[in-house]
């Protein structure tokens, strides 16, 4: 029976997130499967950050993001050209505000078929746009084929608040770290990285380490990434007079970091999944994460590859990273765990759960 044609529609493939990082990863994969991949960016100025395969063909519709009826009308009229072009038979919108250009085509293409792929979970709150990402949930989940999800917690979310006339389906993001074997010994290091915006909770992290730090002069915490709340955050440090805290921006090799770490901590407000946390995981690391919506739930198991905290408890996230900075032979036990549990993420085993939900289109 023929494939499908599969076409993958993301905002910027430029940018160098985790969305993004996923995409190559799983278009790679389908496509050394011989499936036939088009990657198509809504705006971006410059190349995809992360390779893809030769065998893919990739557009990119314009190099700015699109702005008003114009230039929105614009980007739709040239997705529907490549769909038409490149004969594409299932479109997948990485991300559900796409639903806004894909939905339109269904009219104009009564063949082709529709993934709505989420990487947000159905709380999360944007500060930009976020009731007309509400209409574009409610859209997709009255007019796609399939809209799917990336934990299970986030599933059982979708199915109760949502009318979803299609199918609701739920798939792991793939382990990008699988077999690491780790060169040196691990330091006094806690390791923490993420956008710097409010949604990741680094205040939490800070009011935490503000009751360590005193007690464990030896330790470093060391968060990487930037974003909106950098200068704040930067100003609560010096605020609270923390000398063993480093902002480092965006690294380029994270893997370093992982690698050194003693723990990982994720003191998030609500998550899309959790990536950082199965990465940081296949480093050995043992985490302490806040129990938030949605993503650690699905990924830690509390007391054996690390700790859930209720969120915003930044008191209860402070008593268990005491507990894994003074006790060495639980770190290295949690992080031997942490890892074996990584192996439920690893990329054939989700790729093989992407090849079953395409096939079911046929």
């Amino acid at each position: 029976m023929k494939r499908e044609k599969l076409g993958f529609v993301i905002g910027n493939m430029s940018h160098c997130g985790g969305t993004e990082r996923v995409l190559s990863i799983l278009a790679n994969g389908l496509a050394k499967r011989n499936h036939q991949i088009v990657v198509i960016s809504m705006w971006g100025e410059r190349e995809p950050v992360f390779p893809l395969d030769h065998s893919i063909r990739k557009y990119r519709l314009s190099e700015e993001y699109p702005k008003g009826i114009k230039g929105n009308l614009k980007n739709m009229i040239s997705l529907y050209q490549i769909v038409k072009k490149e004969k594409i038979t299932l479109l997948i919108d990485v991300d559900l505000i796409l639903t806004f250009y894909s939905l339109p085509l269904k009219g104009m293409m009564p063949g082709l078929k529709r993934i709505s792929w989420e990487h947000f979970n159905y709380y999360y709150q944007f500060r930009k746009h976020n009731r007309i990402r509400r209409v574009a949930m409610r859209l997709a989940a009255a007019f796609s084929d399939v809209v799917l999800v990336l934990s299970k917690e986030d599933w059982n979310y979708y199915q109760n608040n949502l009318n979803i006339r299609g199918r609701l389906c739920q798939i792991y993001n793939p382990n990008t770290y699988e077999g690491v074997v780790l060169q040196k010994s691990k330091e006094k290091l806690v390791f923490a990285a993420g956008r710097l915006t409010r949604a990741k909770g680094f205040d939490y992290l800070l009011k935490s380490w503000q009751l360590l730090e005193k007690d464990f002069p030896e330790w470093k915490l060391c968060i990487a990434g930037k974003g909106e709340e950098e200068a704040e955050l930067c100003s609560m440090k010096k605020r609270m007079n923390l000398r063993n805290v480093e902002f480092t921006g965006n690294v380029e090799e994270i893997e370093a970091y992982y690698e050194n770490a003693a723990f990982f901590v994720l003191p998030s407000r609500n998550e899309g999944f959790g990536m950082v946390l199965i990465e940081a995981m296949a480093y050995e690391n043992p985490v302490v994460s806040f129990s938030c919506k949605a993503g650690p739930k699905d990924i830690v198991t509390d007391g054996k590859d690390g700790f859930l905290v209720t969120t915003g408890d930044y008191k209860e996230f402070a008593d268990k990273m005491r507990c894994l900075m003074e006790n060495e032979k639980l770190r290295e036990a949690m992080g031997k765990k942490a890892k074996e549990s990584t192996k439920r993420f690893g990329v054939e085993g989700i790729l093989d759960q992407w090849e079953k939900l395409l096939k079911s289109f046929r």
